[in-house]
Parts: structure tokens; C-alpha cells; sequence
């Protein structure tokens, strides 16, 4: 038997810092009567503080086969093509040889990465809120597993799992086997993507890990803590018994060679070749028959999953947003083929993240002028600080919202309490830290932008018409900017073009300083650092009504 599972596993550096270390396995299952237990069983793991699930999961079906066919060697030899390897460029497609292969591989963003595994470049496209115009590239996490697959019998459910994902509420995933349970995990992750989840997400929980005394001590009444938990050991219904949300995903009678966290379904639904339609939903969950089942479902509670493995979701939580039955009706049910059953996967997966994504995009629309970067309008003062971003408080934004409405997108699929839903997303765990990055990004672009207009500034045309107060502002306000560009060149954080830059500012506080007064100049040069920027005295600047003048550096022992 051969398993492929991503876990992620909390762990603590010598900083204290909170940390994750993701866990991908090729496990191998073989009987052998001779031994002990009837079998052995031995895995091949990676280990990464990267959630790379598009790399590792291809390369540990390279990995897993060679290394029991040939042992340690193919670790060895495996490793030396990955030491070859470009560093990772987020959200961008690679090319990773491995011997005669070649992985084509799409990384996921830098602004679903953890600041904690490094920083990267993020533009302000990245993660504004508009839908992005290359499909192709993904927009989040674990954007390879498969949704459709995994939620198959529970369709239906997937606005009110986006919802609680979508404001950060706890969730206990049960499946039959550690790969399903970690497949939906991932895929709940992915399904809020471009918002990073910032939520704690555990695909494979045991009662090993060292949170789990403090999870079971919580007491009927405590508040239990926003994560995401994936496990297949049914003891977890009683001893997480304050979770709130519980989804039961995939089918025991699974097959074990089933390649989870792929395009593969997890799991069959008899139905016609040519559709997954609406009707089959609807007559599958509103017939006479069907409705008590559910009744019942819900009145046993998830603890009927000790008797009999059942799909579905137990939550007390009223969505707002309704099924979007166009969405259901687009989705190709293969029947029980299993080659045309995982190509019609992927494209059901296709339809129904392109649905998300465009639904947490139009959700996020509002925020999009707090992240409005402004550049210096023609003949302005580019040199001066730029204004900063709108203030945000959350009373005025919901004030404001109500007032003019959540958009036509949105407005055909939620109910009329929409603005409920915005409130617990400003209250929960996921806003914050992604109103923050998205802000912190923003800034960035906007200090780009003047940063770009400050090197396509005339400054003699802007200072020609200026009284000398204002002139010597401006010297002050390039300086400062010049020294800024230092200090982050010897931060090891200098732009591309730190040295034209550089020189464009030497030159421009040439020109401002030449056409001050000379009592001014003499003053100014009393500073040895502001003297050392000036070494480099440029032509002599000519301005109209002003005197020409040419000045260097001039030491205190100098004659006037």
C-alpha cells in the first residue's frame, strides 16, 4: 500500500518564534507472514518549513519507489539534482530536473507564505482584491488538492465551510485514512485562497501531538481555539467534544492505492455520464426519504459516526451565502471510470476554484481603497513625503458599506444579513493579519511609485519658481532621501537601481544647494557628512532672477 500524505507540525526555535515544519510521506505497507506482525511498514518522509505541496508530492513518487527498490543510493543521488535546484520563486511556474525528469511545478504565492519562511518580493497585484488575470498561476495554498473529490457527497456544504473558513472558525475534519482526512484539510485551506488562512491547520492530528492535553482539558463552555484539525481516530468526538463544526469526508471501503492530495476523487457517487447536475443534488437532498435521513443525521450527531462512516457536516452555524446552483449544474460527473473520473476531476476542481476564488475576491472588494496607492500628480513635489494610506475603522467601513451596498456580484448570493458576515470576518483571526500584510504592501508600491517619480523629476524647473524657505525644505527632503537609499544599501536591502538612484539625488541636491545663499551653503557644509555628499559639485546652475553659482566643499579653515 502506498500513501501520500502532507502533515504540518508545530515546533519551536531557539527564538521562541512559532513555526511549522510540513510533513510529506510515500508510505509502504507489505505483508510478510515470517515477521512478528504479519508486515512491516516503512515510509519516506520530507520534511519542509515550505508548504510546496506541488513539488514534494511529485518528487516523492520519484523518491518512494526508488529508495525501497535501491535504498539509501537514490536519497543520495535524489538529493544532489535537488542541491541544484533555482531558489523558489513564488506564485511563478518552474522547471526542477530530477534525472530524466523534469517537475513543472507552480509555487504558490508569496502573500499566502508565512513571514516565518522568508521574505519575498510581493507586488501589489498580488494580493489586491480583484481577480487576477492569469489563471494559471495559483492564488494560495495547496492549490493541487482536490475539492471536488473530497466534498463530492457534500456539495451543498461548501458555502458554509467557506464561511467558516472564511471568519476563522474551529473545524474537526474525520476521515476514514490520514491521506482523505489531509486532503480535505488542504482543500478547505485552498478554498479562501486569495486570503492566506492564517488560522492554526493540523492535516493529520493524533493524540501524540503536545496540544492535544491542553485541546482535551478544555471544559464544556470554554471558547475553543480557531483551528483546522484533520484526523481518522473516532476518540476525538468526545474528547473535542467543544469543537463546534464537524465535517465526516470519504468513503472506508477506499481504495488503498488511491493517490491522495491529487486530482484523483476520493470518493464515487453513482450518476449519469454526461452530468453532476442540480437535479441529482436536489432530489438526493430534498426527497421524501432523503430529508429524514438528514433529520436524523443531525439528531444523532456526529457521534453516529462510531457505528457507521457517514459524509456530512454538523454545524449549528446559518450561512450567509447560498449554493450557487449555476456552479453545481457546470459540474461533469465521470461515473465509476477511473481514468475519465480523474480528467473530469480536474476540471470540476477548475470550475469550483475559479468560483471561490472570484467569491472571496468580491468579498474582499470593499477593503481595496484602504490598499490604493497614489502617485504624484504632473509638476508636483515629488521629493516631499507622500500622503499616507486611508485610516481604517471598522465602524465607519461596515457604516459605509451598509450604506452603499455589497456589490451585484455578492448581492444574488447571500441572504440579507450579509453585513453579519462582514462583522465576524473584521472579529476573527484571518482579517487582521492580512488587512496588515496587504496595508504593509500598499505602502511599499506607494513608496515605489514616488521613489519612480523622484528619478523622472526635472528639479530645476520645480525649484525655479520656489522662495528660498521652500528651497532649502527641499534640500532637506532629498537628502533625506538620499540617505535613506544608503542605509539600505548597507542593510543588504539596496533596490536594483540603488546606484543611479543615488546619483540622480547627488545631482539633484548639487543643483538645489548651488542656487542657495552663499552664508546657506557655508552653514550647510559645517555638517561633514552633508559635505561628503557634495564632493561631487555639478555645472553651475543657472536659475531665472538668481545669481549663478558653483560651490564645493569647503573646509572651516578656508578663506571667504
Amino acid at each position: 500500500m502506498k500513501e501520500k500524505v502532507i502533515n504540518r507540525r508545530k515546533i519551536r526555535n531557539d527564538t521562541k518564534q512559532l513555526k511549522y515544519l510540513y510533513g510529506y510521506v510515500f508510505n509502504r505497507q507489505r505483508h510478510d507472514e515470517r515477521l512478528r506482525r504479519g508486515g512491516e511498514q516503512k515510509s519516506v518522509v520530507i520534511l519542509s518549513h515550505n508548504p510546496y505541496s506541488s513539488v514534494f508530492r511529485p518528487l516523492l513518487q520519484i523518491m518512494g519507489p526508488l529508495y525501497f527498490d535501491i535504498g539509501k543510493k537514490a536519497l543520495e543521488h535524489i538529493a544532489a539534482y535537488v542541491s541544484m535546484w533555482p531558489a523558489p520563486v513564488p506564485g511563478k511556474h518552474m522547471e526542477l530536473p530530477i534525472g530524466n525528469a523534469l517537475l513543472k511545478v507552480s509555487l504558490p504565492p508569496a502573500h499566502s507564505l508565512s513571514f516565518e519562511i522568508g521574505m519575498f518580493e510581493e507586488s501589489a497585484s498580488a494580493m489586491a482584491p480583484f481577480l487576477p488575470n492569469n489563471q494559471s498561476i495559483p492564488q494560495g495554498l495547496f492549490h493541487d488538492s482536490d475539492i471536488f473529490g473530497t466534498f463530492r457527497s457534500i456539495l451543498l456544504q461548501l458555502w458554509l465551510l467557506w464561511e467558516l473558513l472564511l471568519i476563522g472558525e474551529p473545524i474537526l475534519i474525520i476521515g476514514p485514512t490520514p491521506p482523505q482526512c489531509c486532503e480535505a484539510v488542504a482543500s478547505l485551506v485552498s478554498l479562501v485562497a486569495p486570503l492566506p488562512c492564517s488560522i492554526d491547520f493540523r492535516p493529520y492530528f493524533t493524540i501524540h501531538d503536545p496540544d492535544f492535553k491542553h485541546l482535551n482539558s478544555l471544559r464544556e463552555g470554554d471558547t475553543f481555539p480557531p483551528m483546522i484539525l484533520g484526523v481518522t481516530n473516532l476518540f476525538f468526538l468526545k474528547a473535542l467534544r467543544n469543537i463546534p463544526h464537524i465535517v465526516s469526508v470519504g468513503s472506508p471501503a477506499l481504495n488503498s492505492n488511491q493517490v491522495p492530495f491529487a486530482s484523483r476523487s476520493a470518493g464515487r457517487i453513482h450518476g449519469r455520464p454526461e452530468g453532476f447536475g442540480l437535479q441529482q443534488l436536489s432530489l438526493k437532498k430534498f426527497s421524501p426519504s432523503s430529508l429524514l435521513s438528514a433529520v436524523k443525521l443531525r439528531r444523532d450527531g456526529p457521534l453516529c459516526l462510531m457505528t457507521e462512516h457517514k459524509e456530512a457536516v454538523w454545524s449549528t452555524y446559518v450561512a450567509t451565502t447560498k449554493p450557487d446552483t449555476s456552479i453545481l449544474n457546470r459540474l461533469i460527473d465521470a461515473g465509476m471510470l477511473p481514468r475519465v473520473e480523474e480528467s473530469m476531476s480536474v476540471v470540476n476542481n477548475e470550475i469550483l476554484r475559479r468560483h471561490f476564488l472570484e467569491l472571496t475576491t468580491n468579498f474582499l472588494a470593499p477593503f481595496g481603497p484602504y490598499f490604493r496607492a497614489t502617485t504624484p500628480s504632473e509638476g508636483s513635489l515629488p521629493f516631499i513625503d507622500p500622503p499616507p494610506l486611508p485610516p481604517f475603522d471598522a465602524d465607519e467601513f461596515l457604516a459605509n458599506l451598509s450604506a452603499r451596498g455589497v456589490g451585484k456580484f455578492l448581492s444574488k448570493r447571500m441572504k440579507s444579513n450579509w453585513l453579519d458576515l462582514y462583522k465576524r470576518f473584521l472579529n476573527g483571526p484571518n482579517f487582521m493579519p492580512w488587512f496588515q500584510r496587504r496595508l504593509t504592501v500598499a505602502e511599499q508600491e506607494q513608496h515605489r511609485l514616488w521613489r519612480q517619480a523622484r528619478m523622472k523629476a526635472d528639479i530645476k524647473l520645480l525649484i525655479s519658481k520656489m522662495p528660498e524657505l521652500e528651497i532649502v525644505d527641499y534640500f532637506n527632503a532629498i537628502e533625506r532621501h538620499l540617505h535613506g537609499e544608503i542605509q539600505m544599501e548597507k542593510l543588504g536591502r539596496a533596490a536594483v537601481d540603488f546606484t543611479e538612484t543615488c546619483q540622480k539625488l547627488k545631482k539633484d541636491l548639487q543643483a538645489v544647494f548651488n542656487v542657495l545663499p552663499k552664508d546657506m551653503q557655508q552653514l550647510l557644509l559645517m555638517n561633514p557628512e552633508r559635505a561628503a555628499l557634495l564632493q561631487l559639485s555639478s555645472e553651475p546652475t543657472k536659475l531665472p532672477g538668481r545669481p549663478s553659482l558653483q560651490i564645493g566643499v569647503v573646509s572651516s579653515t578656508s578663506s571667504r
